[in-house]
């Protein structure tokens, strides 16, 4: 299966884009809310080299992408297509996905938007089962995945480095939403 594009640009309000070192302070203005760490299950960032270190580390993957809104050209969160899902039932199509907006970008629309874009691309590069997991009580994200055609799998435990063993609902969307 091929990689995924560096860029994805079929959303109406949305570009897809690798992260870069320019975006070091909107990542860190939304990545040091408590909220969203705790809700993505990771320590909120205290300085902006924490972002830095982000954005060189685990943002710079494959499959990895900058939210960035057509408005105003800066990111409102971040989306990832791993290829290779942390789950146990897997086959060699199979993908995760998982995705975060700052807390001033909620409730509009803009998760919907990126994880539909994502899907899309996805299934346009050989992925016919896309996973998804969130913690166990995250209504805005159970709300989004339902909404883009994901059903609940079943639950697991997962160890989290920042906090600590938690209960995990996992998802699972099948190509054509089936």
């Amino acid at each position: 299966m091929a990689g995924m594009p560096d860029v994805i640009d079929r959303a109406p309000r949305l570009i897809l884009r690798r992260w870069s070192r320019e975006d070091a302070d909107d990542l860190f203005d939304m990545a040091s809310d408590p909220s969203l760490g705790e809700d993505a299950g990771w320590r909120p960032h205290r300085t902006p080299e924490d972002s830095l270190e982000a954005i060189d580390g685990v943002l710079s993957k494959d499959g990895v992408y900058a939210i960035v809104s057509r408005a105003n050209g800066r990111p409102v969160g971040c989306i990832e297509l791993d290829r290779d899902p942390k789950i146990l039932r897997k086959g060699p199509k199979d993908a995760e996905v998982g995705f975060w907006i700052g807390s001033r970008y909620r409730n509009q629309g803009f998760a919907r938007e990126a994880l539909e874009t994502v899907i899309a691309a996805a299934e346009e590069n050989g992925v016919s089962r896309i996973w998804a997991r969130c913690y166990e009580g995250n209504e805005a994200s159970v709300h989004v995945l339902s909404v883009c055609g994901f059903r609940f799998d079943h639950r697991s435990l997962s160890e989290n480095d920042y906090t600590g063993e938690v209960a995990v609902c996992v998802f699972l969307r099948k190509r054509n939403g089936r």
